[in-house]
C-alpha cells in the first residue's frame, strides 16, 4: 500500500514537471506567444510565405532581399523591429508586419526620396508603421505609382507626404497619419491623367499640414474618417479639375484654417452626411461658382461659406503655390 502512495506521489511530480517545462518554452525564445499564433496562422492560409527577422531568425535579415527573391503573390511577414531600408517593390506582393506598433520602416532617403515605392500592380502592405528621415518638402513614405494597391492597418508619420498617390483604383483602409508636415494623403494626378477611383476609408488624420490634398482628382472616395487638428486643412482641393469626388459620413473638427476647401475648378463633388465644426477659418470654403457641388446633411456645422476664402486661408495658399 505503501509503495503504491509512493508511485502516485511519483508520477504526479512528473506530470507537474512536464507541464511547467511545456509553458516556459515560449519565455525561453523571447517571443510573444500571440504573435507566434498569428505568424502561424498566415503561414497556414499562405503557401508562399517567408520571414524577415533584423535579428536573424527569419528567411532573410533585409526586407529588400526579400522583395527581390520574391515570386508573384509571395506574402512576405515582417518580424518586429526598425527597419532602416528604402524598398522598392517591383513585382505583385503581400507585405505584412508583425504589428504596425513595432514593425518600423524608418530609412533616412535622398532629398524628397521615399519610403516605400510601390511600381506593381495588386501590392498590399498591412501593419506597418511607416516614416522617413530624409530632407526635402516632397520627402515621402509611400509613393505608388501603380493601380489595385491596397495599403490597410498603417501608421504613417513624421514625413512631409505619408501617401503620395500618382494613380487610380487603390484601397487606402485603417490608417492613421500625423505629423505629416504637408499632406497625410495627396492625390497627385495632371492634366492628362486623373487621379481617380481611389477610396479612403476608416482612417485619422491629425497634427498634419493637410488631412487630405486634391490636385486633378476625380471619382474618389473618402469615407468614415477622422480629420482633426490639422495645421491647414482637414480636406484641401487645391488648383484645377477636382470633379465628381465623394465626402462621406465624416468627422472633421478643430482644423487650424477650415475643414473643407474646395478650388474654383472643383466641380460635382458631393459632402454628404459629415459633422463638420469648430474649424477655426470655416468648415467648408467653395470658391468661384460652386453651384454643381452638393452639401447635405451635415452635423454640427451646417453652415459654409461659398465664394470666400479668409485672408490667412489666401496667404497659406498663394505660399503654397510656389512650391506645387
Amino acid at each position: 500500500m505503501h509503495r503504491k502512495n509512493l508511485l502516485k506521489i511519483t508520477l504526479s511530480f512528473l506530470s507537474i514537471f512536464v507541464i511547467l517545462e511545456l509553458n516556459m518554452i515560449p519565455l525561453a525564445t523571447g517571443r510573444n506567444t500571440n504573435y507566434d499564433a498569428q505568424e502561424q496562422d498566415i503561414n497556414n492560409n499562405i503557401s508562399n510565405m517567408v520571414v524577415v527577422d533584423k535579428n536573424g531568425h527569419g528567411d532573410y535579415i533585409k526586407i529588400q532581399d526579400a522583395i527581390d527573391n520574391a515570386k508573384g503573390e509571395d506574402t512576405i511577414y515582417i518580424r518586429s523591429g526598425e527597419y532602416r531600408e528604402m524598398l522598392t517593390i517591383n513585382k505583385k506582393i503581400n507585405l505584412v508586419g508583425e504589428n504596425r506598433e513595432t514593425t518600423i520602416i524608418n530609412p533616412t532617403s535622398e532629398k524628397n526620396g521615399y519610403a516605400i515605392r510601390i511600381m506593381a500592380d495588386g501590392v498590399t502592405i498591412d501593419q506597418l508603421s511607416i516614416s522617413n528621415k530624409g530632407s526635402g518638402i516632397y520627402t515621402t513614405g509611400v509613393k505608388i505609382i501603380a493601380q489595385q494597391v491596397t495599403i490597410k492597418n498603417c501608421k504613417l508619420y513624421s514625413v512631409p507626404v505619408g501617401i503620395a498617390l500618382w494613380s487610380s483604383n487603390n484601397i487606402i483602409s485603417n490608417c492613421i497619419f500625423w505629423n505629416c508636415e504637408d499632406e497625410g494623403i495627396a492625390f497627385l494626378g495632371s492634366n492628362n491623367r486623373h487621379c481617380s477611383n481611389n477610396l479612403v476609408v476608416d482612417s485619422t488624420f491629425y497634427n498634419n499640414c493637410d488631412g487630405i490634398e486634391l490636385q486633378y482628382s476625380s471619382d474618389n472616395i473618402i469615407s468614415n474618417c477622422e480629420f482633426y487638428k490639422n495645421t491647414h486643412a482637414g480636406i484641401d482641393a487645391i488648383g484645377s479639375s477636382n470633379s465628381n469626388n465623394i465626402v462621406l459620413n465624416c468627422n472633421i473638427y478643430e482644423n487650424e484654417a477650415f475643414g473643407i476647401y474646395l478650388s474654383s475648378g472643383s466641380k460635382y463633388n458631393t459632402i454628404s452626411d459629415c459633422s463638420i465644426s469648430k474649424n477655426k477659418d470655416e468648415n467648408i470654403v467653395m470658391d468661384g461658382d460652386q453651384s454643381n457641388n452638393v452639401v447635405k446633411n451635415q452635423r454640427y456645422g451646417n453652415s459654409y461659406a461659398e465664394s470666400h476664402q479668409s485672408l490667412r486661408s489666401f496667404f497659406i495658399h498663394l505660399f503654397l503655390s510656389f512650391f506645387k
